[in-house]
């Protein structure tokens, strides 16, 4: 009873959904619901229909001509799946390299991402001047080495923070690196930067001072810095500027007096003719939406404290005395008109991976991926005593045995035979990666690149290894855990299909019948008419046939007498190869310095379209055209009347509608052959 019950609450259910979400096509036995149906006709035509507040008869022929597009694109598909043509290679590929774009935003922690992207939005409110001692030691470093640059930046640290100039010990440390260097006066000035200008570390540090403070010694990739902030300025982006320079260290007083000069109203441009600098002296001082921090530090100070329209006080740089005026300044723009800026510095920037390492690690624990490296063999019986370092479950040792600086040149390789065990490395849900697979990311990941210690290189190496089988394990879940990235996935795939099935089955065929289209051509050529005017271009307009003689210099032949000899010429019949060597024997070589006295070509042009004959110059005759120092002679050979272009004059123009009955028939063909179906009076039903 309770079977029969749940049976026919059961019937009741799916009658009641087939009732809400009726058929409106099938294909091939295949039953395309309303549901289906709609969502993909409000994203390609309804959404806009609504949104423009498309009256119910426009809407109503939009739904009615999409559902028969719909038809033919859905046996199509049908069509190609049974060609193969969904798992071709060709597609797989280039499936493989959209899908990879669309994954890239899921595989990455979005939390950290966005942190990032709002610090470096946040610190570009504000560009640093700032001053650094840089004390060199690579990452890959022994540790005594490592330890022996620490402790000299914190020597120099402990010597600015007493009182030494900064500038001074920047000098000396500078010097005592490399003492044949040659030391700049202002050595360690950076001038100014904003976000994603520096490596993170650094950067990190310096927006963290306030001006006047010296940070402790920062670990980068190229040592310990003593970082000086100058100072904090507001950052506007770009600027539009007139500026005046005197190179002359000496010329203050001159500027000065250029200065009262602008204040009593001397327009800018006039002052800047005096400048310096050539390359704006003739545009009146002017440089155009320039990058604040690409100009030097004193500009960014005085444009700081500008108004629009403002021009600065005389102020001094090591270049020179500059005077400035601020014509336009940039206000820092929204987050999201930022954001793409951002997003593409950080794909060449270290901090972009940080994301994807919180993602791999995240990924680890929600899949419950093992990395048996870093996991302890279980103990057994009595506890291990603690002085015992603990054993784990598997090492890279045996790949770092073989590694060799040949790494470093992108040259290392190695046989798989000569490990003799093949460890499993990583566990994840279903795989196992044994150290041969590490082996084989190694040899394929390697780059040249400065050596290091090969203990530290393998074990960096490892650690991407672990983050990418970790990335790439997420990354097959993808479409199991977001329907809407699987949706995306499968309309590219349906659009390759089609577009390829198109070119095959429809664009290429098209083409390639030659009889079809000499069939075409016959029945529609015999339906265009000159005096219908959407039909013009099927036609050719009245033409010309012209031989062109052209004479570069009239020194070389006369004019009249060019003329002359043409028209003998033509009455004889003779060709335009015989009409120029019979010009060419009567130039005067005395007079002549072109290498090439005459030139002759033949040309059909056709009026209207053509600039080589006149309006009244449209009769079979001889014409003298005079053009610089020379002229030419027209011999207008023969007037042919408006005609039907042939095949393959107008192949262009009946190509396209060629293809659309190729396509046409083909729809027919496919409809009959997949038994397709269109409820028109579940579409005639539809509202939205």
């Amino acid at each position: 009873m309770a079977a029969a019950i749940i049976s026919f609450f059961g019937f009741q259910f799916s009658t009641v959904q087939a009732q809400d979400n009726p058929v409106v096509v099938e294909v091939g036995g295949r039953q395309i619901r309303q549901q289906e149906f709609m969502k993909d006709f409000m994203q390609s035509v309804g959404n806009n229909l609504v949104t423009k507040g498309a009256s119910e008869a426009e809407k109503r022929a939009a739904l009615d001509e999409y559902v028969d597009l719909y038809a033919n694109f859905q046996a199509k598909l049908r069509d190609a799946r049974a060609l193969g043509m969904d798992t071709s290679a060709d597609l797989r590929a280039e499936l493989a390299k959209y899908r990879a774009e669309l994954a890239a935003p899921y595989l990455i922690d979005s939390v950290m991402l966005s942190n990032i992207l709002h610090e470096a939005y946040e610190r570009n409110r504000y560009a640093l001047h700032a001053m650094h001692i840089l004390v060199k030691v690579g990452l890959d470093a022994a540790p005594e080495d490592t330890l022996a640059a620490y402790n000299r930046a914190m020597e120099l640290y402990k010597r600015v923070v007493d009182g030494e100039n900064f500038n001074d010990v920047a000098i000396e440390e500078a010097r005592r690196v490399d003492p044949k260097a040659k030391v700049q006066p202002n050595e360690g000035d950076l001038g100014y930067f904003t976000s994603f200008d520096m490596v993170y570390p650094f950067e990190n540090a310096a927006y963290a001072l306030q001006p006047g403070e010296v940070s402790k010694p920062v670990r980068t990739r190229f040592g310990y810095h003593i970082i000086k902030l100058v100072e904090k300025v507001e950052h506007y982006g770009k600027a539009t500027i007139q500026h005046y320079w005197n190179r002359n260290r000496n010329s203050r007083n001159e500027v000065a007096l250029l200065y009262e000069q602008l204040v009593s109203g001397t327009p800018f441009e006039m002052i800047a003719r005096q400048s310096d600098d050539l390359s704006t002296a003739n545009t009146g001082g002017l440089i155009e939406n320039v990058d604040m921090h690409q100009l030097p530090a004193e500009y960014i100070t005085i444009i700081s404290r500008l108004n629009e329209g403002e021009v600065s006080h005389p102020f001094y740089t090591r270049y020179g005395w500059h005077l400035v005026k601020l014509l336009k300044r940039e206000h820092q723009p929204s987050f999201e008109k930022l954001e793409p800026f951002y997003r593409q510095r950080m794909t060449r920037d270290p901090r972009g991976d940080a994301s994807k390492k919180a993602f791999a690690a995240t990924t680890r624990k929600k899949y419950g991926i093992v990395d048996l490296t870093t996991t302890p063999v279980p103990q057994k019986g009595k506890k291990k005593k603690k002085k015992q370092p603990v054993q784990m479950m598997a090492s890279i040792n045996a790949l770092t045995e073989q590694l060799t600086n040949k790494v470093f040149s992108s040259q290392w390789n190695v046989k798989d035979s000569v490990f003799t065990e093949n460890p499993v490395l990583v566990r994840v849900p279903g795989k196992e990666y044994k150290l041969l697979d590490f082996v084989d990311y190694v040899r394929r990941t390697q780059k040249d690149e400065r050596r290091c210690d090969l203990d530290y290189y393998a074990q960096q190496r490892y650690e991407s290894f672990l983050d990418s089988v970790s990335i790439a394990y997420a990354d097959s879940q993808l479409e199991k855990e977001h329907p809407e990235f699987a949706e995306l996935v499968d309309e590219y795939r349906r659009g390759l299909m089609i577009f390829n099935y198109n070119e095959q089955m429809v664009w290429t065929k098209a083409i390639r019948d030659s009889a079809g289209f000499a069939g075409f051509y016959a029945r529609e050529s015999a339906k265009k008419s000159l005096s219908v005017p959407e039909d013009s271009i099927y036609f050719w307009r009245t033409r010309a046939r012209v031989a062109v003689f052209d004479v570069p210099d009239s020194r070389c032949l006369d004019s009249d007498k060019a003329l002359k000899i043409v028209r003998k010429a033509a009455k004889k019949g003779l060709s335009s190869s015989d009409i120029q060597d019979a010009l060419v024997k009567k130039v005067d070589s005395k007079k002549c310095e072109s290498e090439e006295p005459v030139k002759a070509t033949v040309e059909l042009v056709e009026q209207t379209r053509q600039n080589l004959l006149a309006d009244d110059q449209w009769h079979t005759d001889v014409y003298l055209v005079h053009s610089g120092k020379g002229y030419r002679v027209l011999l207008v050979q023969d007037i042919i009347e408006p005609c039907l272009k042939g095949q393959l004059e107008a192949r262009g123009y009946y190509l396209n509608a060629w293809q659309n009955e190729v396509e046409n028939n083909l729809c027919k063909e496919l409809r009959s052959k997949y038994r397709v179906k269109i409820h028109k009076n579940v579409v005639k039903a539809i509202k939205f």
